[in-house]
């Protein structure tokens, strides 16, 4: 999981709250937007999904609310249209947004929203995520598929300089590296392991 820095909310969609008060995400009008959403999303999360970080584009994904819109009391949320509470997620079966479904405590759950999510997770070489296990278990995020991919990045960047992981994997801005949060993480751990004098 990596940091989602949102931008403000888009245009179209402060205009159709503005404009439909008493809409939700469901509703038959919100339909012609949920695509122009996502696309807004997909670039603001630099082409990762919000959860596993696996590499996303708007017809791969879904518009994933991270407080769900029906929430499993049977109560509706009142943040369905709110762009602090969206984000774009994979489509895969077992984990992330479609693994999450209406399971939601927002006292326990680590949300990519949140400032130094990112210090609240850490990566094995054989590719397991280790941390809060309520977040982790909740989004699937050691699936076997997961753990192959991370386990994948992982093996490739343990033989490489930091100056040719930085050249080849952390110089587009505009678009991450699949798995980019296993990156960064290693990233930081070398340089701490450095000034500490240990070894990753």
């Amino acid at each position: 999981m990596m940091h989602i820095q949102k931008n403000n909310t888009p245009d179209f969609l402060a205009d159709f709250v503005a404009k439909n008060p008493m809409a939700n995400y469901d509703s038959d009008s919100f339909k012609p937007f949920c695509f122009p959403l996502r696309e807004e999303l997909v670039k603001e999360q630099k082409g990762l999904c919000a959860y596993c970080c696996s590499r996303i584009t708007p017809e791969t994904s879904h518009n994933e609310h991270i407080e769900p819109r029906n929430m499993k009391n049977g109560t509706k949320s009142r943040k369905s249209l709110d762009y602090s509470n969206i984000v774009a997620s994979c489509n895969t079966p077992s984990t992330c947004g479609s693994h999450k479904e209406n399971e939601y405590d927002e006292s326990r759950f680590i949300s990519p929203l949140d400032e130094g999510c990112e210090d609240r997770f850490s990566y094995d070489p054989d590719g397991y995520m280790n941390g809060d296990e309520y977040t982790i278990s909740l989004l699937g995020l050691n699936s076997y598929e997961l753990r192959r991919a991370r386990k994948s990045i992982y093996k490739t960047i343990l033989t490489m300089s930091e100056a040719d992981i930085r050249l080849i994997y952390c110089s587009n801005k505009e678009q991450y590296w699949p798995y980019s949060n296993v990156i960064f993480w290693f990233l930081k751990e070398t340089k701490n392991s450095r000034i500490s004098g240990t070894e990753v």
